[in-house]
């Protein structure tokens, strides 16, 4: 019974700290209710048993990838960012008919859920006998969800792109090579000016 309270407990907070995020017009504010929204699934995958699930939780993402996020915050300018349009005209009109659809799926996929137990009489006994849950995790990873797993993996590639798009701030006129030929005093000057 105290397992179902405190699953109950940490599931609300991950939500309310996941609400928090999305409504914070203070992106450090959001960033750190995004650390307390990763703590808290870490909790629910420790009441759950799911030890090395929240070990990676806590490591990756309330480690690494928000590493990550704080990294672009500070090389994003953020007072130029305030300064420009949020909303284009047709993003409007492009939200006014993707979030029925989206609602609408929504709809059909809780309508459709069958609300049964996940672990679908896998006990810990059973987990032990075919390795324990790394192996278990990974033979399900990459055998059935081998799919998913790599479009994940294509997923962080192209936001570690985004990342390093935005970090590089220098344009591409400052960034030519220098004419080194001609006068040799005056290349003397430019290698020890650059050094």
């Amino acid at each position: 019974m105290a397992e179902k309270i405190l699953f109950i407990i940490f599931a609300s907070l991950a939500v309310l700290g996941a609400l928090g995020v999305i409504t914070r017009t203070n992106i450090v504010h959001g960033l750190l209710l995004l650390v307390f929204t990763f703590v808290n699934v870490a909790a629910v995958f420790l009441l759950t048993q799911a030890y090395f699930l929240a070990v990676i939780q806590v490591l990756v993402y309330a480690g690494a990838i928000l590493v990550l996020f704080a990294f672009v915050v500070m090389f994003l300018n953020l007072k130029e960012f305030h300064q420009l349009e949020q909303l284009h005209g047709t993003q409007k009109w492009a939200v006014l008919v993707l979030a029925p659809i989206l609602l609408a799926e929504i709809v059909v996929v809780v309508a459709g859920a069958t609300w049964t137990s996940v672990g679908a009489g896998i006990t810990p006994d059973a987990i032990a006998a075919q390795g324990g849950n790394v192996r278990v995790l990974g033979i399900t990873l990459f055998n059935e969800m081998l799919l998913p797993f790599e479009m994940a993996s294509l997923i962080l590639l192209v936001g570690m792109v985004g990342a390093i798009v935005l970090a590089k701030k220098e344009d591409g006129a400052s960034m030519a090579l220098r004419d080194w030929t001609g006068d040799e005093e005056a290349a003397q000057a430019v290698v020890e000016q650059e050094v």
